[in-house]
């Protein structure tokens, strides 16, 4: 089933969102076989702090169990008015906002659910170093009852920080549970969904 077209570049090339998978310069990938996702964008210099220019990077990778690797990048710079990237960088934010929205809301919801399915086994995963039972979640390296813990219980919501450069979690008091490690992005955008379902139920 169709759900979403999003361009990721200004001649109208698209990432089209179905049910199952995701289709791109030719190649179809389910989400199902896909192991790992990373995303990120953000703004490498603005006005205010450079006044010569200004930057905007984003991208997505997509990593498959078969070891095959995809990546679209969106990624425009100015200095001095040129663009040394062909493009405005102020477009390339406009284009990857509904791109971090569909692969946020489709895609990284989709693969969430194998982990999701796992935990509900009974198992234990692990995503973003962050160890993730029915009951708690815990920093990997640590225990129970130390900072980096999140009880059930105690659980309020999960905030993205930017735009999938981490994750933020909150207790019901508005307390900081856990903050995802700036080395490790990879999967770190299934967190709130795998979070939410596990813990935000009844």
């Amino acid at each position: 089933m169709f759900l979403a077209q999003v361009p990721f570049k200004t001649n109208g090339e698209s990432l089209v969102f179905h049910d199952d998978h995701v289709e791109f310069k030719g190649q179809s990938l389910r989400y199902d076989q896909i192991e790992s996702l990373v995303m990120d964008g953000r703004w490498d210099f603005e006005a205010g702090h450079m006044p010569a220019g200004s930057g905007f990077t984003g991208f997505v990778t997509f990593s498959m169990r078969d070891g095959g690797r995809h990546k679209v990048v969106i990624n425009e710079t100015t200095i001095f008015g040129i663009s040394v990237i062909l493009g405005n960088p102020r477009n390339s934010h406009e284009l990857f906002v509904p791109l971090f929205e569909a692969v946020y809301s489709i895609l990284a919801k989709s693969v969430a659910q194998r982990f999701i399915h796992a935990i509900r086994q009974g198992q234990t995963v692990e995503v973003a170093g962050l160890l993730i039972s029915e009951t708690v979640a815990v920093r990997k390296g640590e225990s129970p009852g130390v900072p980096g813990t999140i009880i059930k219980a105690n659980y309020q919501k999960c905030q993205i920080n930017d735009y999938g450069s981490g994750v933020t979690v909150f207790g019901k008091m508005g307390e900081t549970l856990w903050i995802s490690p700036v080395w490790n992005y990879t999967n770190v955008i299934l967190i709130p969904h795998i979070l939410d379902a596990i813990f935000g139920s009844k």
